[in-house]
């Protein structure tokens, strides 16, 4: 069976603006803390999360370090892009948690001597989600930390990228990247660290669908014992429409998208299956003074916003939720198949929110985990 094939990885800055997602004004926010800093080398360690008012003046700020105002900056685009308010301290170092005995998530390596602090507590494999842009902004040095891993037989280095705040990447990219993880874990043993860069989006949800595939839970059962050991927010959207697409077949249809011209000089959009992170631009047609996008997008429903001449603005000629909880209104688009169908029954029944795999589905799963093409760069 191959593959489902996979976007264009776009490496971008996992703080580049997120369209509509707005930062709030206000000086005061509530944030969940680490407290106290884990500790590498105890597996037992937990997060303690503190929920506190910050409100700190410029003048406060100018004794933060450059290290903690971007963990401030980063927590503050994974709050508004996940959904949930959840903080990362780099600065404290590497933490994690044993979901299983097994399997642990955690945040990005910072050092090789973080290397030896997994090996010492049984990882044979780390399992990095991270593109470079995220290696970068932190000024993690990924180069140093592999050649220090490979330089043990005993633990393998693997990277597999997933786009930071993205459910769309994140639901294309799924199969090949469990499937590594799987061909890794069968041919290592041992516990696996799964980590992105806070351990708190991506990495859980690899987890979370190794245990659902693979390890024989289903989804809301590894999902309650995956927050009851680490704080964090992993999009079950995506890994229920991941499921679908590997066992329906990863089916698409072209929708059209139109905003009418007003004079405009540009218009882009932003959302749909490319994050709010990206950009498309529209295309003018003068003679119906229309512009126009024409998308090939899967099953599923997809939130966009359209920027015009730099301004971000939802048109209210089409489909529109809103505003949510962030304040902001979203256009969006269906893409649906035929509900009367075996497929189409398939994706009604896993897109509940507890859907339980049939025996078949699974070994079709492990299957297709078996045969498809590793994402490993």
């Amino acid at each position: 069976m191959n593959c489902l094939q996979n976007l264009p990885r776009c490496l971008v800055s996992p703080l580049l603006g997120f369209g509509c997602i707005q930062r709030d004004p206000s000086p005061s926010s509530l944030k969940m803390l680490v407290s106290p800093p884990i500790k590498a080398n105890d597996p037992k360690a937990r997060l303690f999360l503190l929920a506190v008012s910050e409100s700190k003046s410029s003048s406060e700020m100018s004794g933060v370090s450059k290290e903690e105002e971007k963990s401030d900056e980063y927590s503050q685009d994974m709050t508004q892009a996940m959904g949930a308010v959840l903080t990362y301290r780099h600065e404290l170092g590497m933490n994690y948690n044993f979901i299983r005995p097994d399997l642990i998530v955690g945040s990005c390596l910072q050092t090789p001597e973080d290397v030896d602090k997994l090996r010492k507590i049984g990882v044979k494999t780390i399992f990095c989600l991270q593109q470079d842009p995220d290696l970068e902004y932190f000024g993690v040095d990924i180069r140093s930390i592999q050649a220090y891993a490979k330089k043990h037989s005993d633990i393998q280095h693997i990277r597999c990228e997933i786009r930071d705040f993205d459910a769309f990447d994140l639901r294309m990219r799924l199969p090949a990247v469990v499937s590594t993880l799987y061909k890794a874990v069968k041919r290592n043993g041992g516990v696996t660290y799964v980590h992105c860069t806070a351990g708190m989006g991506r990495a859980p949800a690899v987890a979370l669908t190794y245990m659902f595939w693979v390890q024989g839970y289903k989804l809301m059962e590894a999902h309650k014992l995956l927050m009851s050991k680490r704080s964090c927010f992993p999009k079950l959207d995506a890994i229920r429409n991941a499921t679908i697409d590997i066992l329906t077949g990863l089916k698409k249809k072209t929708v059209t998208l139109t905003l009418k011209d007003k004079g405009f000089s540009a218009v882009e959009i932003s959302g749909l299956d490319i994050g709010w992170g990206q950009r498309i631009p529209l295309t003018l047609d003068k003679g119906t003074g229309f512009w126009t996008l024409k998308r090939e997008l899967p099953e599923g429903q997809f939130e966009y916003k359209y920027i015009i001449d730099g301004e971000w603005t939802h048109n209210e000629a089409e489909p529109f939720i809103g505003p949510n909880k962030d304040g902001h209104t979203n256009n969006y688009t269906k893409v649906v198949g035929d509900p009367t169908s075996v497929d189409g029954a398939t994706r009604e029944r896993l897109s509940s929110e507890d859907p339980e795999l049939l025996e078949e589905e699974r070994s079709k799963l492990i299957q297709f985990l078996e045969t498809c093409s590793e994402a490993e760069i």
